[in-house]
């Protein structure tokens, strides 16, 4: 286990460019590195990451729009994957940040993707975690039959959205057996840590259904295989071996298109290898950001 926070912590909210308010949160010093957590996560699920990087770094991370702390935006139409990398790069320039190292987990990954190739010059390395930039429906659990319920579950929510709303608060309930599920198909059961399990689950459950599914509908139409080639910023991806969300190959596929990308892979890292094997994720992101990155262009 990773000490836990050495420094005291800068809270702030700030709007988007578009007027949205959102939440960050910020400690330590020195060069930033701004961590993007995955769909409906919070901000801890990056808890032994921000406290090994605060040591030597800046550390910085903030709820995207429609999540926990963070407003939604008045048009739903700005509830996509390209709005949130617009906030990151909001963020950056309210911290007065001319660059900084952009980390991505899961859904994360397109985000920082996305900065990457429309604001090259603020990236100055990606770092991502069990992402993929392709319909993760198309893949999960190394099948496509996901994306048929997924659809169905959508044109639900576009007849009744009050009924779908409801259903999702009773679904992700947390119980028994949920809880089982999520362990057994997000996370590494004989490595993970029953806190991080049970505070993902309640992050899930506290998220609005509308956040949840426009940002999933826009994931769901995402195709970022061609963004991937123009990538300026060295990059680094983990993945997880035994990541049934986001299969290695997908992982393996995006080191490939990425000019001179490293790939490392977390043997039996799950969907949350960082939260499985968080010694051996944190050893490769201080070596990539020693060895790869230049901070300066």
């Amino acid at each position: 286990m990773l000490s836990s926070e050495i420094s005291s912590t800068e809270r702030g909210i700030f709007k988007s460019r578009d007027g949205t308010p959102l939440y960050y949160e910020s400690r330590g010093s020195g060069q930033p590195l701004i961590f993007c957590y995955g769909l409906t996560c919070r901000i801890e699920h990056w808890r032994y990451q921000l406290s090994f990087f605060e040591k030597d770094y800046r550390v910085i991370a903030l709820d995207y729009r429609g999540h926990h702390r963070s407003g939604s935006p008045r048009n739903g139409r700005n509830m996509t994957i390209k709005w949130c990398a617009r906030d990151v790069e909001d963020l950056m320039n309210h911290l007065k940040l001319s660059r900084a190292v952009c980390l991505g987990h899961s859904f994360g990954a397109p985000v920082c993707v996305y900065l990457a190739n429309f604001c090259q010059e603020k990236v100055a390395g990606l770092v991502l975690i069990c992402g993929s930039v392709v319909r993760p429906f198309e893949h999960m659990f190394h099948s496509n039959k996901l994306d048929a319920i997924f659809k169905l579950s959508s044109k639900l929510y576009g007849i009744a959205p009050g009924l779908v709303g409801r259903g999702w608060y009773e679904f992700t309930k947390q119980n028994w057996f949920s809880y089982f599920m999520t362990a057994r198909f997000g996370w590494n059961p004989e490595k993970s840590n029953e806190q991080d399990i049970s505070a993902y689950m309640q992050g899930v459950h506290e998220s609005p259904v509308e956040t949840f599914h426009n940002l999933l509908k826009d994931y769901n139409e995402f195709d970022g295989r061609k963004l991937l080639p123009h990538v300026k910023a060295p990059a680094l991806i983990v993945a997880g071996g035994e990541d049934w969300i986001t299969p290695f190959y997908l992982q393996e596929e995006m080191a490939g298109l990425i000019p001179g990308a490293t790939l490392h892979k977390v043997e039996k890292g799950s969907h949350n290898a960082h939260m499985d094997y968080p010694e051996e994720v944190n050893r490769e992101i201080a070596r990539f950001l020693r060895e790869k990155v230049q901070w300066k262009k």
